[in-house]
């Protein structure tokens, strides 16, 4: 073939691969949420956030009666001046009460009088539950927990929170006190459009666990973590009899209050689950 020739072919070659390279090219490493459109931050949007599907289990852990909190509504909460807090009106049921209040914060930390989508990058939340529970009135619970949601205006969020529940039997309960613990590590929430189905988070860790001692000395110990990776599937590390067991479960697929290694390993992937109905009101 003459070079004349060869230089043809090759230019045919190129124009022929070209289109069919560029796409390759454009996807690569580039994060599933990096093309995602903006989403304006609101406060409305960022307390669903503290009150994500994924939240149900340690919210009904911290209760200490299985009670999930419900989603806040701003209109609950006015502006403290004094405290500098949004103070939320307490809600009850099932003989418990629940106390919320929260801040807003900038970049620098400060507090906020107002959500503002420009300058507002954190939401801090502190819940406190106490009564006797209505099916259970041989103990008093009594519980606080904190949540920091930062992030905001980011096309990714990060939970991080702690919490202690104290059960204390009353007189003439046999059973012993218990402590109650739940921690959130770095729990990455992608943000999406309006009406998209909730995501479930990225990565991150829940991890819940209880300490009863017995009046004789004996020590019963709960444990429960998951590890998140983008659906309902999480990798579990649960105590079981001698020990600890790690699974992959469905928590989507678990009946509400249970936790374990049970159930099918099945999707959906991606889509959250329906809140549970909370008996707080």
């Amino acid at each position: 073939m003459s070079a004349s020739r060869l230089i043809r072919a090759a230019r045919g070659l190129r124009a022929f691969v070209a289109p069919f390279a560029l796409p390759v090219l454009a996807s690569a490493c580039v994060p599933a949420d990096a093309t995602a459109p903006k989403v304006e931050p609101t406060l409305d949007a960022a307390l669903a956030e503290v009150a994500h599907p994924a939240l149900d289990w340690p919210s009904r852990f911290f209760s200490g009666a299985g009670v999930v909190a419900p989603e806040i509504l701003p209109s609950r909460c006015p502006f403290d001046a004094t405290s500098q807090f949004f103070v939320c009106s307490p809600l009850a049921g099932n003989g418990l009460t629940l106390e919320q209040r929260f801040t807003l914060q900038n970049a620098s930390g400060a507090r906020q009088s107002a959500f503002d989508p420009a300058t507002t990058v954190g939401l801090h939340l502190e819940n406190a539950v106490r009564g006797t529970p209505a099916d259970d009135q041989t103990v008093t619970i009594d519980g606080q927990q904190v949540l920091d949601l930062t992030g905001l205006g980011a096309l990714r969020h990060t939970l991080n929170g702690t919490s202690l529940t104290l059960t204390t039997p009353q007189s003439r309960s046999s059973q012993p006190p218990e402590e109650r613990r739940t921690t959130i590590t770095d729990l990455v929430l992608p943000v999406v459009v309006e009406g998209a189905p909730t995501p479930w988070p990225l990565s991150g860790t829940i991890d819940t666990r209880s300490r009863a001692i017995s009046a004789s000395g004996d020590t019963t110990v709960f444990i429960a973590q998951m590890r998140f990776d983008g659906s309902s599937i999480v990798t579990l590390t649960i105590t079981v009899t001698g020990g600890l067991q790690t699974c992959r479960v469905n928590i989507a697929m678990l009946a509400p209050g249970v936790m374990g290694c049970v159930g099918p390993d099945t999707p959906p992937l991606g889509d959250a689950v329906p809140r549970a109905t909370s008996t707080l009101r």
